[in-house]
């Protein structure tokens, strides 16, 4: 008598034919589509005009590059890049100091934004490209723009935007790589003063209070612009008298600053101008003699200095 064993072996020869089958078809698969992946300057740190960041009162919009980078291999393929904010509600918007600094990133410096808040983007915020066989690259300059004329107070502002590459199939565009660019802008505290009744950038003054010998007021103003809370700190030669040029005694004078009376008898008096960011306005300043009929006569001077601070 003989034995058959034949059943056993086309049971497992069948049995590695039909586990080694989808193996095949994914490996086909994978064949078919290319591969793409993208990389960015992950960090950049804002600079602006003159180096020292975002200038709140600085007119002219500036830009700082960005270098995207997309790799590929395998197949031609055509593929798209979209950009969106990460932040609250989708704002492209930096924050710190309790306000937000709004950003941008461009294809030009004055073109249409890639920022979108479509997963995919639009027709109109998106990168179009293609690549054909092989292994290769192409790299993309973004301009990240801080749009001028956002009057935020000083600090620095952070925030973060990422960049995708989507492979744009016949059937739907896939996903194929994402990549975050970290965004950190210094602004600076800035404050700008200019004599209401003298010439633009003239720092010293003199004025003439007339005869003393009746009561005398003179006004004068400044115009502030600044993002930061402001004070004055005022400094009299003569503590807050008149000094005959021959040595006879003095005649008192007082002087307020935005209607707060300082106190000129003292070495450096401090007067607070506003406790929040002041952007734009005008400060009077109101000096007054009550008269002395009886003083010798001569000039008499005093001399005043004033030094705006913002915090």
């Amino acid at each position: 008598m003989m034995g058959h064993r034949m059943p056993i072996r086309v049971g497992s020869l069948l049995a590695s034919l039909v586990f080694a089958q989808p193996l095949v078809a994914q490996d086909i698969m994978d064949l078919e589509a290319c591969r793409l992946s993208v990389s960015v300057d992950n960090a950049v740190d804002w600079r602006g005009l003159y180096g020292r960041g975002y200038e709140v009162f600085e007119p002219a919009e500036n830009f700082e590059v960005v270098a995207v980078q997309v790799r590929h291999e395998g197949p031609a393929c055509r593929f798209f890049l979209s950009a969106a904010p990460l932040g609250e509600a989708g704002s492209p918007a930096l924050q710190g100091s309790g306000e937000s600094l709004l950003y941008d990133l461009r294809r030009m410096p004055d073109g249409p934004s890639i920022l979108s808040p479509d997963y995919l983007g639009s027709e109109f915020s998106r990168i179009v490209g293609q690549f054909g066989e092989g292994v290769t690259s192409q790299v993309y300059q973004i301009y990240l723009a801080i749009p001028s004329s956002q009057l935020v107070g000083g600090g620095t502002y952070t925030g973060q935007a990422i960049v995708r590459v989507f492979r744009d199939d016949p059937d739907g565009p896939s996903l194929a790589d994402e990549a975050g660019i970290a965004v950190s802008v210094p602004v600076a505290s800035v404050l700008n003063v200019e004599p209401s009744d003298a010439a633009p950038g003239l720092r010293t003054m003199d004025i003439d209070l007339g005869t003393l010998s009746l009561p005398v007021e003179r006004s004068l103003g400044f115009e502030i612009r600044s993002n930061a809370p402001v004070r004055a700190q005022v400094a009299s030669q003569n503590r807050g008298m008149l000094a005959h040029f021959a040595g006879a005694p003095g005649i008192p004078y007082r002087v307020t600053i935005g209607g707060a009376l300082v106190d000129l008898a003292i070495p450096r008096a401090e007067v607070t101008i506003t406790q929040l960011k002041t952007l734009e306005r005008s400060l009077p300043m109101v000096i007054t003699v009550d008269g002395a009929e009886n003083a010798a006569a001569g000039q008499y001077s005093d001399t005043m200095t004033i030094t705006f601070i913002a915090d």
